[in-house]
């Protein structure tokens, strides 16, 4: 068949198609997703369940062998694989490949409750199973927040503040932090101080077990009237910690701070650490909806903080603001151009 032969008999049908991808090229530039690294389904979900003092083989039996079983009754999955180490359980469930986007979140709910009922068969110093299903985000906004003078628990204050109001923004979809240091409260054993007065590392561990815990004191009935018990022993200041007397020398009268330097810190060493500009920073990673223009998003973001940090208990942090949505916007318009 001669195809140029055809189209030449067959011209105002040829210009009627042409019209038709013409006219349908166009209207998909415009609603085409404007993201830079679109949002993707990801299959694939992990279990993690903490088993402290089990050696790798008890973790299987105990624990990994009871969840699997639980999982494998579920429908759509392609594969599951499993590890255990020693205090530590993995799952790796993968869904098969002809599931529906649409229906990934409902799996993953699925295996949630799945989950949940084999919980009650886990033995008693097992966690809670864990269930991370959101490998697909795509963070298409990072910001950086700096602060003159302050120090990091302002900072992550500050960050906190305008995390709160951004999630509750529309087409936000999720909105993480980055770079934080958790505070700690290190306690530095010294050796020969503890062999002097002879106090054993157990004897620490359980006093420091045995403190800081909240506890269930009942409720005082008295006719009409019923009062709540308080018995609270919490920590408030790292004096209270050093005042503990030790376990097993009452009669001594030893305190924390006889036998150890406690110290408010940092948790180290560090898991992550930025710097904007030569400064410690905070940053915020802000994922926008699936369906959702970003080039909007990042316009109302950029409103948003800039109105945050117009606030009285913010003006001395900065939120250099992320150049994604204007890129964005003129790679998009770009491709009129090429």
């Amino acid at each position: 068949m001669d195809i140029s032969k055809w189209a030449f008999k067959n011209r105002n049908l040829v210009y009627f198609l042409v019209m038709v991808l013409l006219i349908g090229g166009i209207l998909s530039c415009y609603q085409m997703s404007k993201l830079e690294d679109p949002e993707i389904k990801v299959k694939l979900a992990m279990v993690v369940t903490t088993y402290p003092g089990a050696s790798a083989h008890q973790v299987e039996l105990e624990v990994t062998d009871v969840l699997e079983k639980s999982i494998r009754s579920m429908g759509n999955i392609d594969n599951v694989e499993s590890y255990s180490y020693n205090d530590l359980s993995l799952i790796q469930i993968e869904l098969t490949t002809i599931t529906p986007d649409e229906e990934v979140e409902q799996c993953w709910d699925m295996l949630r409750r799945k989950v949940s009922d084999a919980c009650a068969l886990l033995p008693d110093g097992a966690s809670t199973p864990i269930v991370k299903d959101d490998f697909g985000n795509v963070y298409g906004m990072f910001y950086a927040l700096t602060g003159d003078g302050l120090s990091d628990r302002e900072l992550s204050d500050y960050a906190e503040l305008i995390k709160r109001e951004i999630s509750d923004m529309e087409d936000v979809d999720r909105v993480e932090l980055y770079g934080k240091r958790p505070e700690c409260i290190n306690i530095s054993l010294l050796q020969d101080r503890m062999a002097n007065l002879g106090v054993k590392p157990a004897e620490v561990l359980a006093t420091l077990n045995g403190q800081n815990k909240t506890t269930y004191s009942g409720y005082y009935d008295n006719g009409d009237n019923r009062i709540r018990v308080t018995v609270s022993d919490k920590f408030k200041t790292v004096k209270d910690i050093g005042n503990m007397l030790i376990q097993g020398h009452d009669d001594d009268q030893l305190r924390m701070r006889d036998i150890a330097r406690i110290e408010k810190g940092y948790e180290e060493p560090t898991r992550n650490e930025l710097f904007f500009d030569s400064e410690r920073a905070q940053g915020i990673l802000i994922a926008a909806s699936g369906k959702s223009d970003i080039v909007k998003v990042g316009a109302a973001v950029e409103k948003k903080t800039g109105a945050t940090e117009r606030k009285p208990s913010a003006r001395r942090c900065r939120v250099p603001q992320s150049i994604l949505p204007t890129g964005t916007r003129r790679s998009f318009f770009g491709h009129f151009r090429n």
